[in-house]
């Protein structure tokens, strides 16, 4: 397969002069044990990209850290292996991984000549079965961790960032859980291998790249032969939402220079028929450089280096926020500013040209988000955390390439408006209240 996505230039372009893409599934097999596998071959690639995806996210751990130092930790050793041995064979075989997180999953990417898996794949298997987290190596993490909290609390972007999680989740849901200072000291071997041995036994696997009949062969021979134990069913039983009544937050952080702004809700999810149109209008608001909120408050105004709003997912809730660092004498004004631009595409509609702009802009990000097998197999991962068809990302782009002003306007009064969301502001409160 030669390329993933591709313009259909069988069929005429559409009215509006965006060409339909199409964007092939990943094949699925199943390996002896019951593990689902996705392929996504690419026949010119000599590279293969392996993701396993556990369902081991923030929301499921038992304790703060759990996740996240799991995660961290796996490669710093096993029954056979240092991590100095793990680094070594990694580095000989010119082999990378990287190690993801979310609030849903977990999990590990290995980036390797499709020629080294069969060598490769048993030290993958290691990791998922094995890990033995030292305590000398958890003791080095707690630190470092420690460390970089102390340093990040006082920064007022990572204030806000905590702050605005607990403000619309609630601090007590699985979503709203967010770090303090004395959670370090509560870290221990035994919560990282009670988390381990329930949550990082039950995966699916993404082949991406160079995929040939011996990989599928030593895949089965590694992967397929892995336990399968049941999960722990604890967080999916958590509230994931518990949303607090206040909608304005001013917290102090005496001496900043700047203030930390957020402003936002819980919003609605990528299967809901108003997404792609929300998802339009918030590339106007605040999605990409050339956005109203980065015209207006940081080219006209001069208020912020960088502004942006995002529509943010998660398997079981959704917010939109708008996010910003300002001069602390320009907060208050860059809070009206954002809440005169959200009523500005609330009360009127957008210009044919700019929709037109947003549209190119929204189009040339789906073509490069879905450029060849390594990236599709990034949209598949997320696409599969979210527990949605995979077809979403076409379908949605089809949607968003049809819509007019007439249909944004009703929507952005729905859904942007200003006087329905949270406001909170980190920084030197004299300064502006």
């Amino acid at each position: 397969m030669n390329k993933i996505m591709h313009p259909d230039r069988t069929t005429m372009p559409q009215p509006d002069g965006f060409e339909t893409l199409h964007i092939t599934a990943p094949e699925k097999i199943t390996l002896d044990n019951g593990i689902p596998a996705y392929l996504i071959p690419d026949k010119n690639q000599e590279v293969t990209r392996l993701d396993v995806v556990f369902n081991a996210g923030t929301s499921f751990q038992d304790e703060k850290l759990q996740a996240s130092a799991v995660n961290d930790l796996l490669a710093e050793g096993t029954s056979r292996y240092s991590s100095y041995q793990i680094a070594e064979i990694l580095d000989f075989h010119g082999a990378y991984t990287d190690y993801f997180l979310t609030k849903d999953t977990g999990g590990i990417t290995l980036y390797s000549l499709t020629k080294y898996y069969d060598r490769l794949l048993p030290l993958m298997g290691e990791l998922i079965t094995d890990a033995i987290f030292p305590e000398e190596e958890l003791n080095i993490y707690t630190d470092r961790k420690r460390q970089e909290y102390q340093v990040n609390s006082q920064k007022v972007r990572f204030l806000a960032s905590q702050a605005f999680n607990k403000l619309l989740f609630g601090e007590k849901s699985a979503y709203g859980q967010v770090l303090e200072a004395d959670d370090f000291g509560k870290l221990t071997r035994h919560n990282l291998l009670d988390f381990y041995r329930h949550r990082y036994h039950d995966f699916y696997v993404i082949l991406s790249g160079k995929v040939d009949k011996t990989l599928l062969q030593n895949l089965n021979r590694v992967m397929g032969t892995l336990p399968q134990k049941n999960q722990k069913q604890v967080a999916l039983n958590r509230d994931f939402v518990l949303p607090e009544e206040k909608q304005e937050l001013f917290i102090e952080k005496e001496d900043a220079l700047q203030s930390a702004l957020r402003i936002g809700t819980l919003s609605i999810p990528r299967l809901h028929p108003d997404f792609s149109g929300l998802s339009l209008l918030n590339t106007v608001l605040g999605g990409y450089f050339g956005s109203r909120l980065m015209s207006s408050v940081r080219e006209e105004k001069g208020y912020t280096y960088g502004i942006f709003s995002l529509l943010q997912n998660y398997r079981h809730a959704n917010l939109f926020a708008v996010a910003t660092e300002v001069n602390a004498r320009h907060t208050t004004a860059a809070v009206e500013e954002i809440k005169f631009q959200m009523r500005r595409l609330c009360e009127e509609k957008i210009s044919e040209t700019e929709l037109q702009t947003v549209k190119n802009y929204v189009y040339g990000s789906y073509l490069r988000n879905f450029d060849g097998a390594f990236q599709l197999a990034e949209r598949f991962r997320k696409s599969t955390e979210l527990e949605i068809p995979f077809s979403f990302f076409k379908e949605s782009l089809e949607q968003m390439m049809q819509l007019t002003p007439d249909d944004l306007l009703p929507l952005a009064g729905k859904y942007l408006n200003p006087d329905k969301m949270k406001t909170l502001v980190v920084g030197n409160v004299s300064e502006f209240l």
